[in-house]
Order: C-alpha cells, then structure tokens, then sequence
C-alpha cells in the first residue's frame, strides 16, 4: 500500500467522496474542458489538502468528518487547482511534473480561460455551502496567493534579502492554503475555540514545511516534478541560498554572489555557482532544520489531542510531508 493510502485509511470513503464531488462541480458542455479536466486529474499531484481537511475533521470532531467538510475540501482544493493553471501560465511553463501543462495542450490563452472557469466553480460552490464563515475563507485566499506571488516576484526583481519577508511569501503563497483546509475542516465540526484555533496553527505550520521542502527540492538534480534550478533562473533566492547570502552580507562578503542574481537573464553558470554556495555553506542544512521545526510545532500540538486514527494518521502526514520525493 502507498504511505500516502495508509495516512488516508481513516477517512479513504470520505477522500473518494470528495473525488467524486470534485468531478462532479467541474461537469462541463466543453470539450476542451473536459480535456484540461481529465489532464488536471492525472497531474496535479496526490491531493495532500483534502486527506488534510478531512483527518483534521476527524481529529477535532471525534468523530468522522461530516459531508460539509468534504464539500468545503472540494472548494479549496478548485482555488488550488485554479492558482496551479495560472502559475504554470505565468513562468509559461511546459511540464508539470513530467506532464505537459495546459498551455502547452493548447495554448496560454486558453488555459487562463480553464483556470477562471476552476475558480469560478469555485466561489459557486462556495454560495451554495451557505456558510458565511468558509465563503470569507474561500474568498480571502485568492487575494493571499495573488499578493504571494506578486511580492515574490518583487523580492526577486529587486534581490531583496530578507528572512522575514522570505516567511511571509511562503505563508502567503502555500501555508494558507494548508491553513485555510485545516480552519474549514473545524468550522464544519463546530469545534471549540481553542480546537478551531490549534487547528490552525497545525496546518500553517505544516504548509510553511510544505514549501519549504518544495524549495529545497530546487537545489537538487532529480525528478521533483519540475525543473531544478528553475527558482534560481528567476531570481528568486529561496531560503537555502538566503540563509548563506545574508550570512555573506553581513560579513561584506555578497556582493560577487548577489551580482550573478543582478545580471539578467540570469546564467546556467550562475545558477551552478549559486547552488554549489548554498551546499558548501550551509544553507540547505539550515533549510531542513528550518522545515523539522514546523513538523514539530505541528506534531506538538497534535499530541494534545487525545489518541485516534485521525491524530496517528496527521502525525503520518507530517513525516510524509517532511520527507516526501516529489
């Protein structure tokens, strides 16, 4: 059995059902749609948000998560869909993991019609839930991940080095979407205040790990789903080279370093010397260390919930989320 078919044992019918109704809102008179649906289905990875909403339904309900959740897991998950169709668009991407992405299917304009279309079923879904509380979640988190991606953009064009602002992206780019799965799945349970509120720091703290680990994934030569180097090629300094670069600043040793990031288009060469840095110097050491501590806060505050398969299964999560290839 696949680990991540072991972690979803608990809640494997209410995931089938969350497939189903993922499908079933997408249902389209379009071929193309159609098309870009099926090809979406077959590449956009092993669904970690929905096996997340529905274990921490379990977990802070006792009890099993309810068809609420399941409908809420569907709306974050089509805002997920939608951000990937238009992030794939905008560094004109060919592949994503191993596969062709929609706009080399057909073409660029085409898939930013395919990704409105994700995130206007979307926000129907959302009015149709009736829950004032999740629409104000749903909606919220389209205006995170566009600034996300706008001020990393920023950050890139400008070299800003700053560990700071290097969280914020993160959170605003990846760990709200964790965030918000996790905030959703105890808003359906009616859980208490202070579950609602574990809850979320749980998944914040394990969609921080997330794009870390998918950040380190950079620096290395293998099949991770995308290109390596690719972050580096846009200038963007994630935090396995921030980390040595702000080391090297401060001893007022950057600048031949920070000059690569300076010239553009920035070089293979480039990138070849910038990632050697960040491995000779510590910074991808410095990375995981940084990803353990949010696996840990958040297997901290796992432990405060009395013992379940849904808390066994979160804390799987965790280590899955630490330690995955891809």
């Amino acid at each position: 059995m696949h680990e991540l078919d072991q972690i979803k044992a608990p809640v494997a019918s209410y995931v089938d059902d969350f497939h189903r109704q993922f499908a079933s809102i997408l249902a389209t008179k379009s071929e193309w749609l159609e098309q870009a649906i099926q090809h979406l289905n077959a590449s956009t990875g092993k669904k970690v948000r929905p096996i997340l909403t529905a274990l921490m339904a379990g977990l802070v309900g006792s009890r099993e998560p309810s068809p609420k959740s399941i409908d809420a897991a569907v709306l974050l998950e089509l805002i997920h869909t939608a951000t990937l169709i238009h992030d794939d668009v905008i560094d004109e991407a060919k592949t994503r993991r191993g596969q062709p992405t929609l706009g080399a299917i057909f073409d660029n304009r085409v898939a930013v019609l395919m990704g409105d279309f994700v995130l206007s079923s979307a926000l129907i879904g959302a009015i149709a839930l009736g829950d004032l509380r999740i629409i104000g979640i749903v909606s919220a988190i389209g205006r995170e991940l566009t600034e996300g991606e706008i001020r990393q953009a920023e950050s890139a064009d400008l070299v800003r080095l700053d560990e700071a602002n290097y969280y914020e992206i993160i959170y605003q780019k990846t760990a709200v979407l964790f965030r918000s799965c996790a905030e959703v799945a105890a808003i359906t349970m009616e859980a208490t205040p202070e579950a609602l509120e574990q809850a979320i720091q749980i998944g914040t703290a394990l969609g921080m790990a997330f794009q870390i680990r998918d950040d380190i994934f950079d620096y290395y030569r293998s099949d991770v789903g995308k290109p390596t180097g690719n972050d580096l090629r846009e200038g963007k300094v994630t935090l396995p080279l921030l980390h040595v670069l702000l080391e090297l600043q401060a001893e007022g040793k950057a600048e031949p370093y920070l000059q690569l990031l300076e010239d553009k288009p920035i070089t293979d060469e480039a990138v070849e010397r910038l990632t050697a840095l960040a491995f000779e110097a510590g910074g991808i050491d410095y990375a995981w260390q940084k990803l353990y501590s949010y696996i840990e806060e958040a297997k901290t505050l796992l432990r405060t919930f009395e013992e379940s398969p849904y808390r066994s299964s979160l804390l799987a999560l965790a280590d899955y989320i630490a330690s995955r290839t891809h």
